[in-house]
């Protein structure tokens, strides 16, 4: 049994449910019409306890119930106008919600829409078909997670508009595959290779590289990064936008960060800090002779007919470098990881690394990097005796 106040379209109405007998009663409009609703509420509690059925005996007509196609689109609509989003993320939601959601959905009423209905639809997704751009093949769990938030910030709306009671989703028995990030970095030896190789076939692709490995940046913020981010006299760059998709937006973490790009990665030392052999300012030298440098500070440092460079063109100018090399191919993306896993093996601080590098926090860097970082030994480990003297000079408070 449960009958429940709502407000819909201005309105307040008690949507009444009892041994399978429904029935919606519209109470009235203004700021009165909600405190006789609930007495009203109390009331019919009160009959139906009793066994008086009465009530549903001449019903007032409900409301249409909108359906889910309806408050998808209200909510999509509404949804940016009302919170941050990056376009990015905007674009995920809607194209899921047209691909998948809708087919699925669409027609439903959103009062229909539950705990197993959702259920049902992840194991749809799941099995074979479910991907609708790779036909036979399973939907993706890091594209179904992406989904999902969108299915939830609609049934969110569908909540706040008093269509339902709660979100279900809140329910769903769901855990994606974990994200394994594949970490293959590259050696000193491949790393210095790679670099004589890529300037011997394009000092600018050279340029390129070396500045990605020495700096530990995401592809998007290399791509994103302009003339005026950079301080050659300082040997840094500000990261502070993202080229995604043609075009540019936050970077992932949502915050600028000052970033050197002179640490030793490729060198042979046991030194992380900035600038220490002196082969690592070579990127400086490498960014001056660029073939192409605009004097506009907005301009792209890495460009093409005024656009960054594009994914294409970088992983078919990257291949080529690696066949020259003679270094097992990897994506170029592991540049960044050979700047962590170098960065934490020569000693350099958590936080320090963790604030060149953008990662959120400490704690998401070692979940993928803690196996680079040395371990003590057995005596370093062991405390020290209770009775340890003091060492002569000390001051012991």
């Amino acid at each position: 049994m449960s009958v429940k106040v709502r407000e819909r379209d201005g309105c307040w109405w008690l949507f009444i449910d009892h041994q399978g007998h429904r029935k919606a009663k519209k109470i009235g409009s203004g700021r009165g019409a909600k405190q006789l609703a609930d007495k009203a509420a109390v009331k019919i509690q009160a009959r139906l306890l009793d066994g008086d059925l009465g009530i549903f005996e001449s019903a007032e007509p409900a409301p249409a119930v909108p359906t889910f196609a309806e408050v998808a689109t209200e909510a999509l609509e509404r949804y940016p106008a009302l919170n941050a989003v990056s376009p990015a993320s905007l674009e995920n939601y809607a194209s899921f919600t047209t691909k998948h959601l809708l087919p699925h959905f669409g027609a439903m009423p959103i009062t229909s829409i539950t705990v197993d209905t959702i259920e049902n639809f992840i194991e749809i997704k799941r099995a074979v078909g479910g991907s609708v751009r790779r036909p036979g093949k399973a939907l993706a769990d890091s594209s179904l997670k992406v989904g999902l938030q969108a299915l939830r910030l609609i049934l969110r709306r569908a909540v706040r508009r008093g269509l339902i009671p709660s979100n279900p989703m809140g329910e769903v028995e769901w855990r994606p595959t974990p994200r394994i990030e594949q970490v293959d970095p590259f050696t000193g030896r491949e790393l210095r290779a790679i670099l004589t190789a890529a300037e011997r076939l394009d000092p600018d692709f050279s340029t390129m590289l070396r500045l990605w490995c020495q700096s530990g940046c995401r592809a998007g913020e290399l791509a994103g990064l302009q003339g005026q981010d950079v301080d050659l006299e300082a040997g840094t760059v500000k990261v502070r936008r993202t080229w995604s998709r043609q075009r540019l937006g936050p970077t992932k973490t949502r915050r600028e960060r000052d970033v050197s790009i002179v640490h030793p990665i490729a060198d042979d030392t046991p030194e992380w800090r900035p600038g220490a052999p002196a082969g690592t300012r070579s990127v400086l030298h490498g960014l001056r002779r660029l073939a192409v440098r605009s004097l506009e500070p907005e301009a792209f440092v890495f460009q093409r007919n005024g656009q960054p460079w594009s994914s294409m063109d970088v992983h078919r100018a990257w291949k080529r470098v690696l066949l020259a090399a003679g270094v097992r191919y990897r994506v170029p993306e592991q540049l960044r990881h050979t700047w962590a896993s170098t960065m934490l093996s020569r000693n350099a601080p958590l936080l320090y690394v963790q604030q060149q590098g953008g990662w959120r926090s400490a704690s998401v860097l070692l979940r993928t990097y803690a196996r680079w970082m040395p371990q003590p030994s057995a005596t370093q480990a062991q405390p020290a005796p209770e009775t340890a003297p003091v060492s002569a000079g000390r001051n012991a408070g």
